[in-house]
């Protein structure tokens, strides 16, 4: 078991042994306790989980109606969702129902331990996008699950840390790594870098500033990659890159990590549950922050799914007594693990592979996750950055960013590559980029989007 110690007091006089007090207090405790709770049997895990259910369940059908009228148009009472099989007999909470319930979503009253209150905006990028309320106790949790993961992974605070975010409006450096970090520990000064800055400017600036640790999305991190190929260079001091908020592909991955000769860690996170699950630095599967969150996977008859199959992510935040976030359908497919064989008991993800418009759709009304060959493409082609786009059930656009144009022979070969892979002879039609592919409006890249609306489906 790791141990760690708060390097610092924040009580005036005493140096050693560190005491820590007031809120920093809570976080330096909960982060202790994480460090240890990782590595409960499962079964434990699970039954501590149905007690913070059983808590939050009855509260918020007190406090909030929305929650009363779910529960009773399942003829369901607050106790029953924490008996073996209560939950899922809930059906799960759309985006589309967050958005019409407004205000009687929310709770009407928070415990006072549990304020200041703050909201948490989702990107937009599924075209549905919600507002929840966010407490200081799910605030907090976010925080120890991020120490958790730098833990797991043994990152240095002292090192510079750049983020690349598409939240910034503009271009700042600070002298520190700011929130959580920065609330127990010294460190290093950090880069925030807004995601629209082009490329070569990106890759400009951090050239100079030298980060240890990289925060980035997968798709920018393919540019950044192609970029400093292209100079021949790359970034020495560079050990961490942290990537969330997209898939991440093994084409990207592999493509960061042979390049820059850094770790490439990837977290799956939202902004309105946080950490949902950090990948294993022993396996490389994903493990889901039991502490804050129960995660179902569940096929299309709403059954859980068993290891290997991919079905829908359901969340319920555990910790929110603000906005009752239970079997929240957050749009994302992911693939279910056996235990890790790591020893921790936290449950496991093999891999999330993206949202319901990353399915393909084929003639016959039929979907799945397409598999378009892209571990071939670099055989045939040179091919730097590749995007699908299923613009009809029988057209897609194949986009690519290439070291120099293919020739005719490689662009056929390309072509018989990615219809071996989808199993259907679709029309494909090529578009060449010269530098990189645009991301969507929420700044977030895909490398298949199916934009065939799933009422043009055959039954």
């Amino acid at each position: 078991m790791r141990r760690w110690l708060p390097p610092f007091s924040n009580v005036d006089g005493i140096a050693w042994p560190p005491l820590v007090t007031g809120p920093h207090a809570a976080l330096a405790a909960l982060v202790h306790y994480l460090d240890a709770a990782q590595w409960l049997p499962r079964e434990q895990i699970e039954r501590l989980q149905r007690v913070q259910l059983a808590r939050l369940a009855e509260y918020a059908a007190e406090q909030s109606p929305h929650f009363r009228l779910r529960l009773r148009e399942a003829e369901l009472k607050p106790a029953e969702l924490s008996e073996p099989g209560g939950l899922q007999k809930l059906p799960p909470l759309t985006r589309r129902r967050i958005q019409r319930a407004g205000e009687h979503l929310f709770c009407r009253e928070v415990p006072a331990g549990h304020l200041p209150l703050g909201d948490g905006k989702t990107s937009g990028s599924t075209g549905e996008p919600v507002v929840v309320k966010r407490t200081a106790i799910s605030r907090l949790h976010w925080y120890a699950m991020t120490f958790r993961e730098h833990f797991w992974y043994s990152r240095d605070f002292r090192e510079p840390l750049t983020a690349i975010r598409a939240n910034l409006s503009e271009y700042e450096e600070i002298e520190s790594w700011g929130a959580p970090v920065s609330l127990l520990f010294p460190s290093g000064p950090s880069q925030g870098i807004p995601i629209r800055t082009p490329i070569a400017e990106q890759a400009d600036l951090l050239e100079r500033f030298k980060p240890g640790s990289l925060i980035v999305l997968p798709g920018n991190l393919a540019a950044l990659t192609d970029e400093f190929r292209k100079r021949g260079r790359t970034l020495p001091g560079l050990a961490h890159i942290r990537t969330l908020g997209e898939t991440l592909t093994p084409f990207v991955r592999e493509a960061a990590a042979s390049w820059f000769g850094a770790r490439v860690e990837d977290n799956y996170s939202s902004q309105e549950v946080g950490n949902i699950a950090i990948e294993c630095p022993d396996s490389g599967l994903y493990h889901v922050m039991a502490e804050s969150l129960l995660v179902e996977v569940v096929d299309d008859q709403g059954r859980a799914c068993k290891d290997g199959e991919i079905g829908r992510v359901l969340v319920t935040d555990l910790q929110n007594s603000a906005t009752p976030l239970i079997r929240y359908e957050i749009g994302d497919y992911a693939e279910v693990a056996a235990p890790c064989p790591c020893g921790r008991g936290l449950p496991t993800l093999r891999r999330i592979v993206g949202r319901e418009r990353n399915l393909i759709a084929k003639p016959d009304g039929s979907r799945h996750w397409p598999m378009v060959g892209f571990a071939r493409f670099r055989e045939v082609a040179p091919v730097l950055q590749y995007q699908l786009i299923q613009e009809s059930l029988l057209m897609i656009e194949v986009r690519l960013v290439c070291e120099r144009p293919p020739t005719a022979a490689e662009e056929e070969s390309l072509r018989s590559v990615i219809l071996a892979s989808l199993g259907f002879p679709f029309a494909l039609r090529f578009t060449y980029f010269p530098d990189r592919i645009p991301e969507g409006a929420s700044g977030k890249y895909e490398e298949f989007v199916c934009r065939v609306p799933a009422e043009g489906l055959e039954a």
